[in-house]
């Protein structure tokens, strides 16, 4: 009986002194196979390294740092996206919301993780800070925050005593976050970031789509596409407006997923932004809301808010209304929308018949 005891608290003991994993990461919506995913859970998957500058919600600097991780889209194909029938068998209108156990959240376009030349949303468990050569050597140890160092180590390390030499006027207070990660690495300074992750939605617009070519007469011409704001209210596409807006003029060879090469293309027209901000409601963050465009065809695209209001000019979503410095063919549409950042050009789409700004509740 002693020996049983004695074992049964020797078990007891090597098992409180294990590290134990932390949380996982719960994948929902529009996948086959929802539930929990870890370290374990992905292991076998390749490993990127990426530099960032990270900023709180007010802009300010929080840190440069090197972020060790895995392709958002690997784990996603993993959990399977499916989409439920919603007359658009592509997955080119999904869009992502994930959150942080602190409440903070954001929204990625499924074309931002699977369309991009690169890894695209990188979700991280190891952090590095980037030092300045000048800076002292820190002598931490096992808990030096400049070597690359996962979860556990990095929510054991405190960095409070680096405070007096990181709140003058040049440096911030040095900061280490904290958890599983999730950055849009290629966004603007103070662009998507979320540190203790706890939960990553693959979600469906909701809305049923049709091709209305058939419908006769010159609705299948489009001359204008309809402008539908957050609140559900359609607002009429003024051309003069349009005119007046700053072009811009792109070179595009194209490539699909679906179709191949398609060659050489001029676009030219104005950016999505300037006919879309005014209907932005105030205080709303635009990395919580995303634009669905949609064809005569039936055919759609989902832009986060991020690349439609935050991109820089030479990767903004277009409104292009001349191709090859010529007007659209009739029944081909007056407007195609071109996605600059993509590295294929699937979530192009012509004839745009709507132009909806959403944010999700």
């Amino acid at each position: 009986m002693l020996k049983k005891f004695l074992l049964i608290a020797l078990l007891f003991a090597l098992c409180a002194c294990t590290p134990q994993e932390g949380p996982g990461i719960e994948i929902k919506g529009a996948v086959s196979k929802p539930g929990t995913i870890n370290e374990k859970a992905l292991k076998g998957l390749n490993r990127y390294h990426r530099l960032v500058k990270l900023a709180d919600d007010q802009g300010n600097f929080l840190g440069s740092l090197e972020l060790s991780g895995y392709a958002l889209k690997d784990v996603l194909d993993r959990a399977e996206i499916t989409k439920q029938d919603d007359g658009f068998n592509k997955p080119l209108d999904l869009y992502i919301t994930a959150r942080g156990s602190g409440g903070h959240s954001a929204l990625f376009s499924y074309g931002e993780c699977f369309l991009t030349n690169d890894e695209g949303i990188l979700l991280a468990d190891s952090a590095r800070v980037i030092m300045p050569h000048r800076h002292p050597s820190i002598n931490a140890g096992e808990d030096d925050p400049a070597v690359l160092v996962g979860i556990k180590k990095r929510d054991s390390i405190n960095l409070e005593g680096c405070a007096e030499c990181h709140d003058g006027y040049v440096e911030s207070k040095l900061y280490f976050p904290k958890g599983w990660m999730l950055v849009a690495a290629n966004d603007r300074f103070n662009g998507r970031y979320i540190e203790n992750l706890a939960e990553i939605s693959v979600n469906q617009v909701g809305i049923e789509v049709e091709d209305t070519r058939r419908s006769g007469g010159r609705d299948s011409i489009i001359e204008s596409p309809a402008i539908i704001g957050p609140d559900g209210v359609s607002h009429e596409f003024k051309l003069v407006d349009f005119q007046k807006l700053p072009r811009v003029l792109v070179e595009e060879v194209g490539v699909g997923l679906g179709t191949g090469y398609r060659g050489p293309r001029n676009w030219e027209g104005v950016p999505l932004n300037g006919l879309l901000k005014h209907l932005l409601p105030d205080g709303v963050d635009p990395k919580s809301a995303y634009v669905l465009v949609t064809g005569a065809d039936g055919y759609r695209s989902v832009f986060s808010g991020m690349e439609v209001f935050n991109a820089p000019i030479e990767k903004c979503v277009l409104l292009a209304d001349l191709r090859d410095g010529k007007a659209m063919d009739v029944g081909a549409g007056r407007f195609t929308i071109i996605q600059r950042s993509d590295f294929y050009l699937d979530r192009n789409v012509r004839m745009a018949k709507e132009i909806r700004l959403v944010v999700p509740d």
